[in-house]
């Protein structure tokens, strides 16, 4: 065989080979990967389609995130991982500390543990004190740095007369439930960022107390001037001699009395008059010069 047929043979071999290759890829492999792209053109236009949904489901996750961040860090609470007797009767301490004159009676009462927090019960009791103290403890309770919820409270008005002064004394009696909380195998949230010292603020109205005082001293403290008790023995252009204590005092307007001062003098009638405020009740008392009766 010449070596021209040998070549005509090796190229038509060739030419068969490239045929058949050919039409391979052009009816199989090509059309399988037409189909493959054109699901994944699909798919793209799809999701592009989608773009603006997710977009602002991104939006709103990363809004959801970022308020729930801004929560997380400007809580001024620490809730701790359990509630310990000693430590709560610690922190009540610091609160009366904080509070001023205040005392009660605290006693366990049990508590709740749910799945993932719970809270003790403390109930106090035997409770005393005024009521801007007690504002103050439950102003402490509220912003302080642990979490509690008072669930019921009660207050009563009390009254006494203070054996020096002979001033009523106005305070409250109490008693409340307390709810002390903690967390299950939430660590993160026992410390806080935004935590500050707690700064008291004065009350500014007291709801218990009342109009008039049912409780009132029968006699003034040593040295105060007794108005009912007094005798005008002179009376002069802007001033009156008046008997009282036993010694004879020179009284002007505006001089301060037992519950009261003198509001008025007048010569012409040699009358002096007090006003009195005697436990939210004003009463106004005329003291006149009591003149010896002549006999016929």
């Amino acid at each position: 065989m010449t070596f021209k047929v040998k070549n005509t043979i090796y190229l038509a071999c060739v030419c068969i080979v490239v045929i058949v290759l050919g039409f391979l890829i052009h009816n199989i492999w090509q059309p399988r990967q037409i189909k493959v792209i054109n699901k994944k053109t699909i798919e793209i236009n799809r999701q592009l389609e989608d773009l603006p949904g997710l977009t602002e489901e991104v939006q709103q996750l990363t809004e959801k995130y970022q308020d729930v961040k801004r929560r997380y860090d400007s809580r001024s609470k620490e809730i701790p991982l359990t509630d310990a007797s000693s430590q709560t009767y610690s922190y009540m301490s610091n609160g009366m500390d904080q509070s001023g004159n205040i005392k009660f009676d605290m006693k366990f009462t049990g508590g709740e543990n749910k799945d993932r927090w719970g809270y003790n019960v403390y109930k106090l009791t035997s409770g005393e004190s005024t009521f801007e103290d007690l504002f103050r403890f439950v102003y402490f309770l509220e912003n302080g740095r642990r979490l509690y919820k008072i669930s019921s409270m009660n207050i009563d008005t009390h009254e006494t007369i203070d054996e020096l002064t002979k001033e009523t004394i106005q305070s409250v009696t109490f008693q409340m439930d307390l709810q002390a909380y903690f967390v299950n195998n939430i660590p993160e949230l026992g410390t806080s960022l935004a935590a500050k010292t707690l700064t008291m603020i004065p009350s500014i109205y007291n709801p218990c107390k009342p109009m008039v005082s049912q409780v009132m001293a029968t006699a003034p403290p040593e040295g105060e001037i007794d108005a009912d008790n007094s005798d005008v023995k002179a009376v002069l252009h802007g001033k009156a001699f008046v008997l009282a204590n036993s010694e004879l005092l020179i009284l002007h307007v505006g001089d301060k009395v037992w519950r009261g001062s003198v509001t008025a003098i007048d010569p012409a009638t040699s009358s002096v008059e007090y006003t009195l405020d005697e436990g939210g009740i004003v009463r106004k008392l005329n003291k006149r010069i009591k003149f010896d009766k002549k006999v016929k």
